[in-house]
């Protein structure tokens, strides 16, 4: 595939600086067309090297749980669809109610080992077993700040029950909230501003209702659920917009949902037996609850409207609190997924905060290249290009965890685009010998449907916001012109752009990979108009770094200044706040 493609690549986001050549300093993309690998950032060779690795294997979120299967109860983990099930503790006293550390390398609990029940951590492995508090009349309930660093939980005090949370470097407590009365089940928005939780109504003592309260304690606590019904239970679906909860009247209890304000209190379960203890997959599109329809408690999940009822467990014994793990929080900081490496060497994921400049590695190993990120719509998984085998499409969580090969085959998968409603990604392929553009199930069901066929190089798709059609470079005409594929309609590519020239800007440095800021005022894009130099004065080729671009001021800041390459910037979504 010629390099102008790749220039040109990142399509109709480059018509964006065209639009803005004459806004501050942003300087424009110069590309020739000399052929390079799509692969190769604009102006740099590709990477080779011999495939001496196979595939990481594919990693589905596990749950956690309590079952009383050994004689006692104990913690336990699962796979999310039942398989691989794991013992976690083996004690002679009660261990219940684990959750789920953001990061998954802990797991917090309650145990009564001591007498008393009381906070511990253990590793989701069985290590690294850590005791947490030590309230004197007891801690149950814990529930994990969004950003890993604290632990809410419910203490007894006497004859009261108080709001706590300790925070996990320093074991420093502070009571949040002793008021409603016999105050349970604490859960933290994915924001980390606001907690709900279970307590007592005061007017009706026997009833009991889903609170909301800010975390820093100001403002008022509001009643979400405010029902004759006793409410328990709280659980934020990944998007913060919506609540599960445990609602018990006439002698049983069902699953609901309601909005995060609680209005559309709706039921998901209605069944004569118990549903309880509901707790949302990390995509949000499906629960987790126990119910002891059966005979006995078992794990089941189920659509996120109520749908596709699926039995997990099967032991005469009582399985209860399922919990996923919950999603990884969405930063209150812009940050940029980028592809960094010394130039020539094979490129890895790096998640970088454009106010700080700290970055993590998401994926962090010499032998592959990955290239070309793509954030789901929802923040929570990546997709990018890795040549594990040769170049194929995968996806991994938000953390870098759950990695999977969503594409496979001897051909070269490149760009991928996710769908608006992120069920989708398309991508190029030269798979049948020509650069196509192709559309794959994000959940790997079928196979990728081609969707153009042309001797020319179609590459770099970008959806329509409604989803129905897709954007495309492709050079059929001679030179790379944009093209609309009608998706919905399965109709043919027209000519959107159908100029003489490559629809780029001018500007004596390479400008590549721009990207909007979900804020849609600012503009990121990977530049080598640095001219970065050795000690000796001799020149560093096609070193590129990120620069970030104000619309609204013209302001340009460089975002990386490291002695490696960086390029592909993709901006991290940012959840809506409620």
């Amino acid at each position: 595939m010629p390099r102008a493609l790749l220039a040109i690549g990142y399509l109709l986001s480059a018509i964006l600086l065209i639009a803005l050549a004459g806004c501050g300093n942003l300087a424009g993309t110069a590309e020739t067309a000399a052929p390079a690998s799509p692969t190769a950032a604009a102006g740099e060779p590709p990477v080779e090297h011999s495939p001496t690795a196979t595939a990481a294997p594919s990693t589905s979120d596990r749950i956690a749980f309590s079952s009383d299967r050994g004689g006692n109860e104990e913690i336990f983990v699962m796979n999310a669809d039942g398989s691989g099930l794991a013992r976690l503790t083996d004690h002679t006293a009660r261990d219940y109610e684990p959750a789920w550390a953001p990061s998954r390398r802990q797991i917090a609990f309650v145990s009564e080992r001591t007498g008393v029940a009381q906070i511990y951590l253990i590793a989701p492995d069985g290590s690294e077993l850590r005791r947490m508090t030590d309230e004197q009349d007891g801690a149950v309930a814990p529930a994990w700040s969004p950003d890993g660093t604290q632990i809410a939980y419910v203490a007894t005090r006497g004859e009261k029950t108080v709001l706590a949370v300790i925070t996990i470097a320093s074991g420093e407590i502070h009571d949040l909230f002793a008021n409603p009365p016999r105050i349970g089940a604490p859960a933290w928005s994915p924001d980390g501003r606001r907690i709900a939780f279970s307590a007592a109504d005061p007017t009706a003592s026997n009833n009991r209702e889903i609170y909301l309260a800010n975390a820093d304690q100001s403002g008022s606590i509001i009643n979400l659920t405010n029902n004759a019904a006793s409410d328990e239970r709280p659980a934020w679906s990944p998007d913060g917009q919506r609540i599960a909860f445990e609602r018990r009247r006439g002698g049983q209890s069902d699953i609901y949902v309601m909005n995060a304000d609680g209005a559309a209190q709706t039921p998901l379960t209605d069944s004569p037996a118990d549903d309880e203890s509901p707790s949302w997959a990390r995509d949000g599109r499906r629960i987790a609850f126990a119910s002891d329809r059966d005979g006995n408690f078992e794990i089941y999940t189920m659509g996120d409207s109520g749908q596709d009822l699926l039995r997990l467990t099967e032991h005469p014994a009582d399985d209860l609190t399922p919990r996923f793990p919950p999603p990884p929080p969405l930063r209150a900081s812009d940050e940029l997924l980028i592809a960094t490496s010394p130039v020539g060497s094979a490129r890895s994921l790096r998640l970088i905060s454009i106010d700080s400049g700290q970055s993590s590695a998401l994926t962090d190993n010499l032998l592959f290249d990955e290239i070309t990120p793509a954030w789901s719509p929802d923040g929570q998984r990546i997709a990018f290009a890795s040549d594990r085998s040769t170049f194929d499409i995968y996806l991994m969580n938000a953390d870098g965890s759950g990695l999977v090969a969503l594409t496979n085959g001897s051909s070269r998968d490149l760009h991928p685009a996710w769908s608006p409603d992120g069920q989708r990604i398309a991508f190029e392929s030269n798979r049948n010998g020509s650069w196509d553009i192709y559309v794959v199930n994000v959940d790997g069901s079928g196979e990728p449907t081609r969707l153009t066929d042309s001797p020319a190089n179609d590459g770099n798709p970008t959806w329509s916001p409604d989803g129905e059609q897709i954007a495309f470079a492709s050079d059929r005409s001679g030179n790379f012109d944009i093209y609309l594929l009608d998706v919905a309609n399965g109709g043919g590519a027209s000519d959107l752009t159908n100029s003489p020239a490559n629809e780029v800007t001018n500007s004596p440095a390479d400008d590549t990979t721009p990207t909007w800021s979900p804020s849609s005022d600012q503009i990121a894009f990977a530049s080598n108009r640095s001219g970065e130099t050795t000690a000796g004065g001799e020149a560093i080729g096609s070193s590129y770094h990120i620069y970030v671009y104000t619309i609204s001021s013209g302001a340009l800041r460089q975002i990386t200044a490291t002695g490696i390459s960086e390029q592909y910037p993709a901006w991290r979504p940012q959840r809506s706040q409620p």
